[in-house]
């Protein structure tokens, strides 16, 4: 795991490193088995014995629209697969709610995992159920907290996403939140849901970032997602003309959502580079970040692998209100400028020592009595504190 890991990070990738795609991820997520009969969640009831799922409707209506920006051999052919395969993960595990992305991913893993041979929907038995079983992993164990009865778990991690950017570039993220303010920053929203999938147009490249998050976790596409914004930093300020703050929403988010080429191995590698130092550099669980502040323990983040959630475990978490897995999604409060504030509270106290040097000896002058001295003087400084002791000492 670690060895592939870091095989995922390095120039080259796993293609590179010689490392077999197909077997390592159906490893990495559980689904490798010589026959359907080894693998026990195969014992499941298969998709046609168990009734239809809520999002069936809309899963149809996305998969007319798959596969159309991959070369494919028979696109009709994936995209049975593909409707076979999500809505029998939605009907095994009926707790989950699809969104519209999810079967982007799944695309890729049908993909690879899947061969054009054979003359049926599947090359084979074994292909057709090593493939339900990874993406079952995938909606389990990476992307669990996407298929929530909301996107409030999501919402939580777009805001982990903006903790990073601070820690990483603060002027520039606070730049960023503020031009989106009072909205999220949902630029991020396609990349997190997806795992960049629905934005590369190649299958080798979307692979290339699948095999980074297979072995990084799930919460690695959040520092992927930070690394692409401090990318766009200069086309940002070049757009800008000026402020960040100043730019028109739908021109940021327009320059913001556009992911640089990663089709080649050198941009890849620069991505998963510095995601892979800014993951290090600050983890999620550091004062910078503090992602168990945002988000509960149950969410997919913190429940990472089958290793250390079984799918009991997962389904449980899955039955859950979407509430229970979010802590504080709110906006985070900009830092403050404490160099502005001290300036601007030294600039407030100056012309108050003035006044009160030049008008201190003509209150005197007017007013000999003391107490209507003090009197003045309290109206000039706007204590209070002064006037109820004036009221207590005169006489009635």
């Amino acid at each position: 795991m670690a060895e592939w890991a870091a095989q995922a990070a390095a120039h080259g990738g796993w293609d590179a490193a010689g490392v077999r795609r197909r077997d390592a991820w159906l490893a990495l997520l559980g689904a490798a088995c010589d026959t359907p009969e080894t693998c026990p969640q195969a014992m499941l009831p298969s998709r046609a014995a168990l009734a239809a799922h809520r999002d069936e409707g809309q899963v149809a209506l996305d998969v007319k629209r798959s596969f159309s920006m991959y070369d494919v051999h028979d696109r009709e052919r994936r995209r049975v697969q593909l409707h076979a395969v999500v809505c029998g993960t939605l009907r095994r595990y009926p707790a989950l709610h699809y969104y519209q992305g999810f079967h982007d991913l799944a695309s890729v893993v049908l993909l690879t995992l899947s061969g054009d041979e054979g003359e049926g929907v599947w090359p084979d038995d074994r292909t057709a159920t090593t493939a339900q079983l990874a993406v079952d992993c995938i909606a389990l164990h990476v992307v669990r907290d996407a298929m929530a009865a909301n996107l409030e778990p999501v919402l939580g991690q777009l805001k982990i996403v903006r903790k990073v950017l601070r820690a990483a570039d603060l002027p520039y993220a606070l730049a960023l939140e503020r031009a989106f303010m009072p909205s999220q920053m949902v630029v991020a929203l396609s990349w997190v849901l997806t795992l960049l999938t629905h934005e590369i147009a190649d299958v080798h490249s979307a692979q290339c970032i699948l095999d980074y998050v297979f072995t990084h976790g799930p919460g690695s596409i959040l520092y992927i997602s930070a690394v692409l914004l401090l990318q766009h930093k200069e086309a940002v300020a070049d757009a800008a003309h000026g402020e960040i703050e100043a730019m028109d929403m739908a021109q940021l988010h327009h320059t913001l959502a556009k992911v640089p080429p990663l089709d080649t191995d050198a941009s890849r590698h620069e991505v998963l580079a510095a995601a892979d130092a800014l993951q290090r550099a600050y983890p999620l669980a550091c004062p910078a970040v503090h992602a168990p502040r945002i988000l509960a323990s149950c969410s997919v983040l913190f429940t990472e692998t089958p290793h250390m959630s079984t799918d009991a475990r997962a389904l449980e978490i899955a039955a859950l209100p979407a509430s229970a897995l979010v802590l504080d999604i709110e906006m985070t409060p900009q830092v403050p400028d404490v160099w502005a504030e001290k300036q601007s509270a030294r600039v407030a106290r100056v012309p108050r020592a003035l006044v009160l040097r030049r008008l201190l000896p003509h209150l005197a002058r007017r007013h000999p009595h003391p107490l209507f001295f003090l009197s003045s003087l309290s109206l000039l400084l706007g204590g209070s504190l002064l006037s109820v002791l004036l009221a207590l000492r005169l006489p009635p």
